[in-house]
């Protein structure tokens, strides 16, 4: 059981449904409803979110032994090897590649899939030795998005694009401000440049120094993120209403300002506080990924049913917090 849980640990599980759909909902924008093809790209995320969390650790296990909050991560811990998990991630990318050649195939989808699992990896190899690669990152997640429109046809539609690009804005927050925040401490003393450091966020002996430049990025891009998963209301491809009640634009309007407001706590938690920071983070992650359904709202409801929405949501709210609660028990802190 123990090493069960280990491989659990390793694979991240409460994460897994950011990448999971993302390939999914690239798909129903484009136009693609056929429950067996979205259950294949649901996998097929399942699969990417397992090859870019288990190779980023591979990459990243020396820096991590350093990192007394990482430090007991699987690899770190050697409870499984790092021949193994070079295993999970070569099979995580032939299952991809053979389930996107047998059930989805087209050429150009399958080029994209490549290239995401390309970008994917060269952020995971050098993210800890040159500045801003957390846009190739996003550009991997972009490019997944993509992939699952460009199984339906090979013209992605506008609607499938903005999608791919809310996914993308999420992930540049996520990593390359969040992300990079929490670990400034170590990447400073590792001479890593990221981001923040960068910009200006350096370590004291009371904590961080978080000056304005870098909380104005860090709001500009999570309204920059806002912005672009409103563009399906303001473009008028989806509606502010469904059955006449405006449901879907008071529930973007709260979620967005109740992000916004996460953000600020982010930035306003102590270092030392850094359990309270990831609490912060995951509730901003949470809400974030629902802005997807919420905006497209109107659109799930038309094409595949209020039942199979309400449960779509509900999963997405209900996966996090449960797996959270099992593989970390009532405190619900992750060893990121």
């Amino acid at each position: 059981m123990n090493d069960v849980m280990e491989y659990l640990r390793l694979i991240r599980p409460y994460g897994m449904l950011y990448l999971g759909f993302t390939p999914v909902f690239g798909a129903i924008c484009n136009g693609g409803f056929v429950f067996l093809d979205l259950s294949m790209l649901f996998f097929i995320g399942i699969l990417a979110h397992i090859f870019t969390f288990v190779q980023n650790d591979y990459f990243d296990v020396e820096i991590d032994s350093k990192s007394k909050y990482v430090s007991n991560r699987p690899l770190v811990t050697e409870s499984i090897s790092q021949r193994i998990a070079m295993g999970i991630v070569v099979v995580s990318f032939l299952l991809s590649a053979v389930i996107s050649v047998v059930f989805l195939f087209s050429l150009l989808s399958f080029f994209v899939l490549m290239v995401s699992f390309l970008l994917i990896t060269i952020y995971n190899k050098y993210s800890k030795q040159l500045f801003a690669m957390e846009y190739i990152l996003a550009m991997g997640i972009f490019t997944y998005g993509l992939f699952g429109a460009l199984t339906v046809s090979n013209r992605a539609s506008s609607l499938a694009i903005i999608i791919s690009f809310v996914a993308m804005m999420q992930w540049l927050f996520s990593v390359g401000v969040f992300a990079n925040l929490k670990d400034v401490k170590y990447d400073a003393k590792t001479g890593v440049k990221t981001t923040p450091t960068i910009l200006g966020v350096k370590t004291t002996d009371g904590g961080l120094h978080i000056p304005v430049l870098f909380k104005g990025y860090g709001f500009g891009m999570k309204i920059a993120h806002i912005v672009v998963a409103s563009l399906p209301f303001v473009f008028g491809i989806t509606s502010f209403y469904v059955h006449s009640f405006p449901i879907p634009s008071i529930a973007f309007f709260l979620l967005s300002v109740t992000i916004l407001y996460l953000v600020a706590k982010i930035f306003s938690t102590p270092i030392s506080q850094r359990d309270t920071m990831l609490i912060y983070e995951g509730l901003q992650e949470g809400l974030a990924f629902l802005l997807i359904p919420v905006v497209l709202l109107s659109y799930l409801f038309e094409h595949i049913g209020i039942i199979p929405t309400l449960l779509l949501i509900a999963m997405m709210i209900l996966w996090p917090l449960l797996s959270l609660r099992m593989f970390f028990g009532k405190q619900m802190i992750p060893l990121e």
